[in-house]
């Protein structure tokens, strides 16, 4: 199992077994490089932990736990977890501020306790039978695993057609995940599974004025930054030209990073879907050191070897430039600062501003919003630049804009809702998932958000936060970071930056048509410039004209798959007529066909899944796993 998953640890390997339980860990040396081996043990050698990820405040917690006896041999964060442990037990996640995944064997009471970060930026997958229970940070040693059944779950399935897979489920019926912010306790045949943090509104900060947020704000960002930047090893960050990667880069500078590695990338040809320039001017007004990795229409074929490490489909086609964007920071990083999370925590997307106006635009007769008005929509989008945009969004607007507040949600970022699905998939595969919604799980969102006192947009935010958050970023975030052996960081999901985004009134967060407004004034005191008022653009792809240009055969491929499916999800014919629709002009339904081609192309990946994984390892270079194979 742990030479699958070599290139997230390729500095250190090792490895405890006591009885029934054992630990495996492959090691990225960060913090602590000389002293942090791991699996790592308590004073008496009877705890043992595993861990992945970096805990921020270790450095106050350790000196904590001194002051009340505990002993280290080490200056690593992970031993710090164990001595928390031993002091807090299953409130020590609580405590821990950072992103982490970790496994802990209590050889006292023959238990294992795990727990994950608070948004899900570190993973932990996991197979239960009445037996026998397996983790790991990867689905790949789970699957390669003999015991392990590696059986589609059509409900999953189901859920991706929607959007990507989220909850606790898989692709594989038999392995799940751990959610965010909860811990899982093993002992015997007994599992308990807790949740160990909500987000928490602070009535200070909704009391206060707009400039006093914004220099506790400012005063924030400089103390999470400097947390975040601890490390032994050469860090930089992604920088797209837009507030929140050039306000970590902006925060790294200020906190003595001379000159900021910088990484951008760029879509020659791709227009508007370009951002270089903006993240070029940004890099020489705080003198980065700047690196420019273009993404071409031709590496498209990099797709499987993406969805490889993905280990899920996800129908997100800037995976593809991350990747990439991974690849070439890797030759000068083990440390990448990216920007993701701030638009979630502070209201920065688009939508969080048209669904304001669902409500008046709701008590417009139907005869005008579903009669009239759709035709000017599509008449914008037929013209250049900003109008082009502002009729797609108003077009899909109108079309979603009466739904329950769950379902109109979903309709923002969904390729399909659970209505618009039925035209797609194959009734023989519905009958296999049953009578599902996926609009279930975000009802269930709402009704958290509620509980925790959200407003409308504070409800909006939570529900990103704990699902796009998770089941999509920090999918991409954490797996192609680790394909490249490096370790990605997220400065604006530290949970007291959540928080505080969370608890700002809405008119502090959206002021006329500007969106996540507290960042950009932050960002505007280091570098007064028109840009940082520019609307969001987002880390977009040129899909569409890549689809009719050189994908336009592959659609032909991805047909013959659907025809030759034995579990028969996707009607042939439905992406017939899509690529008809595409290529006549429809500015809706790439997103669509693209769910449809990485399924497939996923489906092809994973198909002989255990094979593939013992090839890996009988020809693996790797000189730890040589060096096992040599002791026999």
């Amino acid at each position: 199992m742990a030479t699958l998953i070599a290139h997230r640890g390729p500095d250190d390997e090792g490895f405890h077994f006591d009885g029934e339980a054992g630990l495996g860990f492959r090691r990225l040396s960060i913090i602590d490089v000389a002293g942090g081996h791991q699996p790592m043990c308590n004073e008496d050698g009877r705890v043992w932990i595993v861990f992945n990820g970096e805990i921020y405040n270790h450095r106050e917690l350790r000196a904590e736990l001194i002051a009340k006896g505990h002993e280290f041999k080490t200056h690593s964060d992970t031993e710090t977890i164990l001595h928390l442990y031993e002091e807090a037990g299953e409130a020590c996640p609580e405590r821990l501020r950072g992103m982490f995944a970790f496994a802990i064997w209590d050889a006292r009471d023959r238990s294992l306790f795990v727990a994950r970060d608070r948004f899900g930026i570190k993973p932990l997958y996991y197979r239960a039978t009445a037996e026998t229970f397996a983790f790991c940070s990867e689905l790949k040693p789970l699957l390669y695993d003999a015991e392990t059944t590696p059986d589609l779950d059509p409900v999953a399935i189901s859920d991706y057609f929607s959007s990507y897979v989220f909850g606790e489920r898989t692709m594989f019926q038999s392995i799940r995940r751990l959610l965010p912010a909860h811990w899982m306790r093993v002992r015997g045949g007994e599992v308990t599974t807790r949740r160990y943090w909500q987000p928490e509104l602070d009535a200070e900060v909704t009391g206060r004025s707009a400039g006093e947020n914004l220099e506790a704000l400012r005063a924030l960002l400089q103390e999470a930054m400097r947390e975040h930047m601890m490390s032994e090893v050469p860090q930089g960050a992604y920088l797209s030209g837009g507030v929140d990667s050039s306000l970590i880069t902006i925060l790294m500078n200020e906190a003595g990073a001379h000159p900021v590695k910088t990484f951008c990338s760029t879509f020659p040809g791709g227009g508007a879907f370009d951002e270089s320039g903006y993240a070029a001017k940004v890099a020489r007004a705080f003198n980065t050191e700047h690196h420019e990795i273009p993404c071409q229409p031709e590496h498209i074929g990099l797709l499987p070897k993406v969805l490889w490490h993905l280990e899920e489909p996800l129908a997100d086609a800037p995976t593809i430039a991350l990747y990439q964007l991974c690849q070439e920071a890797a030759k000068q990083v083990t440390v990448v600062h990216c920007g993701d999370g701030g638009d979630e925590a502070f209201a920065g997307y688009t939508r969080y501003y048209w669904d304001r106006f669902a409500g008046a635009y709701n008590r417009v007769p139907g005869a005008i919003r579903h009669g009239m008005l759709p035709p000017v929509w599509r008449a914008l989008q037929a013209m250049p630049g900003p109008l082009r945009n502002l009729g797609r969004r108003a077009e899909k607007f109108s079309r979603y804009s009466d739904l329950p507040e769950a379902e109109r949600y979903m309709s923002w970022f969904c390729v399909n809702p659970d209505s618009a699905k039925a035209a797609m998939l194959t009734p023989e595969f519905q009958a296999l998932s049953g009578a599902h919604r996926s609009a279930g799980f975000f009802e269930r969102l709402f009704a958290d958000a509620r509980a925790c006192g959200t407003d409308n947009l504070g409800t909006l935010q939570y529900c990103d936060l704990h699902n796009f958050v998770p089941y999509s970023l920090m999918l991409k975030g954490d797996k192609l970071t680790m394909a490249a052996s490096i370790e990605g960081r997220f400065l604006w999901l530290d949970h007291r930056l959540v928080n505080f985004g969370l608890s700002l009134p809405p008119d502090q967060k959206m002021q006329g048509r500007h969106t996540k407004v507290p960042p950009r004034k932050v960002f505007q005191s280091y570098w007064n410039d028109p840009d940082v008022w520019r609307p969001k653009q987002g880390f977009g792809v040129p899909i569409e004209d890549w689809f009719k240009g050189s994908l336009r055969e592959e659609m032909e491929t991805t047909i013959e798959a659907a025809q030759r499916d034995v579990m028969q999800v996707v009607r042939p014919e439905a992406i017939r007529t899509m690529a008809d629709q595409l290529m006549a002009g429809d500015p809706h339904v790439w997103p669509h066909l693209w769910s449809v081609y990485v399924f497939y192309t996923w489906r092809r990946v994973f198909e002989h899944i255990r094979q593939d994984c013992a090839e890996i390892i009988r020809t693996t270079t790797d000189p730890f796993a040589r060096a096992r194979a040599e002791e026999g």
